[in-house]
């Protein structure tokens, strides 16, 4: 979706186990995300050369390794090869052919995403972050002659299923940036990938050889892993899964049967490691122990598989990982009931975690990016970013549908904030369009979007409406509420959801929940600031040294914003509201649960920091110089880099 609301022709997938539901809890699974560029096409045929479109011919010969090809640049206005390199990365062989290196690949991610820190690399993945493998692919024009095996190879019929094999047929197949590991110039080489074939037929698994699969994860994790790493991989399990799978009869994979089945496949596995050659189950000639396993640690699995085995799998009562041995032993169903509602509980909030994440950091990245632009491109990016939510509503699956709908309340928002910021710059009254735009944004979650909107009521001199509002906000608040935020260096692991929040989420829609019951920080970007009290506006420039910037990171584009969380910026408003009504007393019980909130003891809260410098507001306006004083030091004391309160202490000391 962020690559979509910033323009890019790409598609992304999110592939693995995260995808296929074959991970658990305590295995500690990465998202694989495979982002496919469709700006560029690998051709294998001149004849498939397309005008106006970046073209790279796949140059393979005798001596190229199996599932590997070089990428040849070819030009876009002519059917002829490329005669100069066009990127640094480039090279020419010996043939004057501009090869591309799939070191590019990783050049394009930075330029894509304009990240800060190191790079992670785990095979072809580079990420910035270790849970998150991100793949980027170019696709190819026809299929590879190597993985029409999978047709053209006699099946069965139960596995793949023919409405899977006529899926996969009509699934593209990508390039991603990975050689032949005993190349010498495997950084020109580029590997096929069927990874959405292999999605599709994980999704053909029987419950039961998902359960199967599962198991021999966890296996590979507790007793394999110890001794070879990740020298044997999932993937390699998935492997022998599937041909398993295609080679025994249906009937055989039972929920009684599990042990026998894990064992059919663990001897799949044993006859590839005797004879030193794993078969890849959608592509020909392709051996998945070369460069993986040498002879010493295929002799080593070959020793602890048949130890495995040969005891029928009883290995697995040691298992701690998801209480797995414990949950094995007889006469434990109460116990495994309750198990299992446990770790329903914990998957949700995973799931409510990761959301409101996901929405959370792409939302700070494409308004830290605005500040590149001036007021207009900002605005056009927006109103452009809405147009494709919408079509997305429209033509897109179900989950893109789901997804947009998440993001397009928030946008209107944004919209609705820096129009109206334009409004109160040059004094001019906030038009009933742009009021009319905070409405669609209300349904963001719970209030953030309404706090936006009494913000700008507030900065717009309309105080006894933005009062109406605060006070209907305050209204919301319940046991049921939780607040999460997700910024790096201010994170906020909700611990104190109800369990009446959570059951909700297990017995209705995560996405209605999340709207309904869930609030999220408020954001305000650079061309937002007049929507924002004037004393906060300053915190979108808490970076103020180098030091300070060496300190960010890809996860830090929120530190560009003004971000508050809700709970403290509704009293915050409230308090400058009816002291600009001139209500005393509200204003004084206002200012008391600000007070409260940060008192909290520590560990519950995200930006409190900001919390900290909206009180010491207060306590300035009360004319409280010493209350002043403490404040800030204190937020210094607990943040002292990227923080607006050095800035506030060196005012304040003036």
């Amino acid at each position: 979706m962020e690559g979509k609301l910033r323009g890019y022709n790409e598609s992304h997938y999110i592939v693995g186990s995260q995808r296929e539901g074959t991970t658990t809890l305590d295995m500690d699974s990465d998202t694989d995300h495979l982002i496919i560029l469709n700006d560029a096409l690998v051709v294998f045929d001149w004849a498939e050369w397309e005008k106006d479109k970046t073209i790279l011919l796949a140059i393979r010969n005798n001596t190229t390794p199996p599932q590997v090809c070089y990428l040849q640049r070819l030009r876009a206005d002519l059917p002829l090869k490329m005669d100069h390199p066009v990127h640094p990365t480039d090279e020419l062989d010996e043939e004057g052919r501009v090869l591309m290196s799939n070191t590019w690949m990783e050049r394009r991610i930075w330029e894509m995403y304009k990240h800060i820190g190191p790079m992670i690399f785990h095979g072809p993945s580079k990420s910035f972050a270790e849970k998150e493998d991100m793949v980027l692919a170019f696709p190819c024009a026809s299929m590879p002659e190597e993985c029409t095996f999978l047709f053209r190879r006699p099946i069965p019929g139960h596995f793949p299923k023919p409405e899977t094999l006529e899926r996969a047929r009509h699934c593209p197949t990508f390039l991603v940036p990975q050689g032949y590991p005993f190349s010498e110039d495997k950084h020109l080489q580029w590997r096929i990938s069927t990874s959405l074939w292999e999605r599709f037929l994980v999704f053909d698994f029987t419950a039961e050889q998902q359960h199967v699969y599962v198991l021999l994860k966890m296996v590979r994790k507790w007793f394999i892993k110890p001794v070879v790493g990740d020298k044997l991989s999932t993937f390699h399990m998935k492997t022998a899964v599937m041909f398993t799978v295609e080679s025994c009869q249906p009937d055989i994979w039972r929920r009684d049967n599990i042990i026998a089945c894990a064992v059919n496949c663990l001897n799949t596995l044993l006859r590839w490691i005797r004879m030193g050659k794993c078969p890849h189950f959608t592509t020909y000639g392709v051996n998945l122990f070369d460069g993986k396993l040498n002879r010493r640690q295929l002799h080593e699995l070959k020793e602890i598989i048949t130890q495995i085995k040969t005891h029928n799998m009883w290995c697995i009562y040691q298992i701690k990982m998801d209480m797995l041995g414990f949950r094995l032993l007889p006469d434990i169903h109460i116990l495994n009931d309750s198990r299992r509602l446990n770790n329903q509980m914990r998957i949700l909030k995973e799931i409510l975690f990761t959301i409101p994440g996901t929405v959370s950091c792409t939302l700070s990245r494409q308004m830290s990016a605005s500040k590149e632009q001036n007021i207009y491109e900002a605005t056009d990016t927006i109103i452009g970013q809405l147009r494709k939510l919408h079509a997305t509503l429209y033509f897109g699956t179900s989950m893109e549908q789901e997804a947009a709908s998440l993001f397009l309340p928030h946008l209107y928002g944004s919209l609705a904030s820096t129009l109206a910021s334009c409004c109160i710059a040059v004094q001019l009254p906030v038009t009933q369009f742009v009021i009319n735009l905070y409405k669609l944004s209300f349904t963001s979650d719970l209030m953030s979007t309404k706090l936006k909107c009494a913000s700008m009521l507030y900065c717009s001199g309309q105080c006894a409406e933005a009062a109406q509002v605060l006070t209907h906000c305050e209204g919301l608040l319940g046991p049921d509420v939780t607040h999460y935020c997700v910024c790096e260096d201010r994170l906020w692991l909700v611990r104190n959801q109800s369990e009446s929040y959570l059951r909700i989420g297990l017995d209705g829609n995560v996405v209605a929940l999340l709207k309904s019951h869930s609030t999220m920080c408020v954001k305000f970007s650079i061309h937002e600031r007049c929507c924002v009290p004037e004393h906060l506006q300053g915190e979108m420039f808490r970076t103020l040294t180098h030091e300070d910037l060496q300190l960010r990171n890809v996860n830090n584009a929120w530190m560009d914003l003004v971000v508050i969380d809700c709970v403290p910026f509704l009293h915050y408003l409230q308090y400058l509201v009816y002291r600009q009504l001139g209500q005393p007393v509200s204003k004084r019980v206002a200012l008391l649960k600000l007070v409260d909130y940060v008192c909290q003891p520590e560990g519950i809260r995200g930006h409190v920091d900001t919390a900290i410098h909206m009180l010491a507001h207060c306590a300035e306006l009360e004319n409280l110089p010493e209350a002043v004083l403490d404040l800030y030091q204190d937020s210094v004391r607990d943040f002292p880099r990227n923080n607006i309160a050095n800035w506030h202490l060196a005012r304040f000391l003036q």
